[in-house]
């Protein structure tokens, strides 16, 4: 593990004046606060995704290009940063277990791990004897179901070819090691993945349009499925056409909302589809992760990590 230590202050951080945000409902600015521009807390990335907060309150985030984790430790005055993991095999999403473990998908190993006693376990690597593609994004539920998302993203740029037949999201049972493929019959290319506060809808980002931006004829939406007591998925619907661009991070608040990350920022919308406001942001934006305990939104895009001010 690198023992380089960056040490970043809050009062050295230098504001990001080109965040603009647009309110469309009043409820917008309750959740966030528009009149502060967020800070930037990292600058060097060469694209970076998968933020997650942990239990202490520091944050985890992915250099996927730069083949990286990064660790950034709270200090009273603002953040220090450690690499956690290099190489990386190129991890992506995280997301934390109820035990409070840290879980990841790697586009290297192509497959689904745990950080346990410091050592990174393999959960799952295959579906019918079968190389995942490149494992994208993670969630786990109050059960300690992980469900990942396998697009073939990754692929395209190691040039490994595709094991699997098409592109899914499947669900991991810890207890019984059983991975199973959901049925998703609207979706196209599985990416950011977020469940309901009630975890009776699961949200699923639909990047096809990532293939050919150009190609107004592929999916740019986020998809919405009712999740039964079983666990199976039922009444897929469109729930939000994203544009510009397409949808890729996407994170759910304690109140319902959707907040989605796109071409060209950050879109967020209530839970019957209204988008209540935008933030425009000047690189594409990957990821979003949210703090609580600090009311803070914390935000990957191109090379730079923000953190926004939420309202508590």
């Amino acid at each position: 593990m690198r023992e380089l230590i960056l040490w970043l202050c809050l009062c050295a951080l230098l504001p990001a004046q080109e965040a603009i945000f647009k309110v469309y409902d009043k409820k917008f600015s309750a959740l966030i606060n528009t009149h502060t521009q967020p800070k930037i807390l990292y600058s060097q990335g060469l694209w970076l995704e998968g933020p997650q907060v942990l239990p202490n309150g520091d944050l985890v985030v992915s250099d996927v290009e730069g083949n990286e984790v990064l660790l950034f430790q709270r200090i009273r005055h603002g953040f220090k940063m450690r690499v956690l993991l290099k190489p990386s095999h190129h991890q992506n999403g995280h997301a934390l277990d109820p035990k409070g473990h840290l879980v990841a998908v790697s586009h290297g190993n192509r497959d689904l791990e745990r950080l346990e006693n410091k050592h990174w376990q393999v959960l799952a690597s295959t579906y019918h004897h079968k190389k995942f593609n490149s494992p994208n994004d993670v969630i786990v539920d109050r059960q300690g179901n992980i469900y990942f998302s396998d697009p073939k993203f990754g692929l395209l740029k190691s040039g490994q070819p595709a094991a699997q037949e098409g592109e899914f999201v499947y669900r991991y049972n810890p207890k019984t090691k059983q991975v199973v493929r959901l049925n998703t019959p609207l979706l196209k290319s599985p990416n950011g993945l977020a469940l309901s506060p009630d975890e009776k809808i699961l949200y699923i980002a639909d990047s096809q349009l990532a293939y050919n931006p150009n190609d107004s004829h592929l999916k740019h939406q986020v998809l919405a499925y009712n999740v039964s007591s079983d666990k199976s998925l039922h009444n897929g619907r469109v729930f939000a056409i994203i544009t510009p661009g397409f949808p890729d991070g996407i994170k759910v608040d304690s109140q319902g909302n959707l907040w989605v990350s796109n071409g060209h920022g950050i879109q967020v919308f209530n839970p019957q589809g209204n988008m209540l406001g935008e933030i425009i942001m000047p690189q594409v934006v990957s990821n979003l992760a949210f703090d609580l305990k600090t009311s803070a939104l914390f935000v990957t895009s191109d090379s730079k990590l923000y953190m926004f001010d939420l309202k508590p």
